[in-house]
């Protein structure tokens, strides 16, 4: 079963996500991050593939007002078949039967770099925690590569604690959104 997250822009936020059509996946695979971060976060084009042949994926482009500025790809383990395996070698990460079931996943999140430095990723953080509350999640997870100049600092400044868990490789954190007001 394809993900169906329940999302409605919020009023007043000019920041939303868009559905990736034909209409926009051009400007999508432009939008790319700095040099240096790219060891951190895969391409548009390998993340839209990825959503294209995953069920569990939900992606979508970050928009402020007109413009595409980011990206990001979730992961909803409720649709998860029965026989998912956490263990299967994948040479790329896949969390499949990785994700506890109250727990929407960010898969991926990128900000271009012409559109970083203005709070749209920690803005884009708070659409995304307020669409896990409201499609009944309790967490909001993610995973990261940590070394100098990743993304755990940004992450831990919008309130997500690690976890304890490596997934893959990467270190995973949450946000509990029972305590957040994000």
């Amino acid at each position: 079963m394809r993900s169906q997250l329940d999302y409605s822009p919020a009023e007043g936020d000019g920041l939303r996500l868009v559905e990736v059509t034909a209409d926009n996946y051009l400007a999508v695979l432009r939008l790319e991050v700095t040099e240096e971060q790219r060891q951190f976060v895969a391409s548009n084009a390998v993340s839209l593939v990825q959503g294209h042949y995953h069920d569990t994926a939900w992606f979508r482009a970050v928009y402020e007002g007109d413009q595409p500025v980011g990206f990001v790809k979730l992961h909803d383990p409720r649709c998860e078949p029965a026989e998912a395996q956490g263990d299967a070698p994948d040479s790329d990460f896949d969390p499949a039967g990785k994700v506890a079931d109250d727990s929407l996943f960010i898969w991926r999140l990128m900000i271009g770099e012409g559109h970083q430095g203005r709070g749209l990723g920690r803005r884009a953080v708070a659409v995304l925690a307020d669409l896990a509350r409201r499609n009944g999640f309790s967490h909001l997870c993610l995973s990261y590569v940590e070394g100098e100049g990743g993304p755990g600092p940004f992450y831990e400044a919008c309130g997500f604690v690690r976890s304890g868990r490596v997934i893959d490789g990467e270190i995973e954190a949450c946000l509990d959104l029972s305590i957040d007001g994000s």
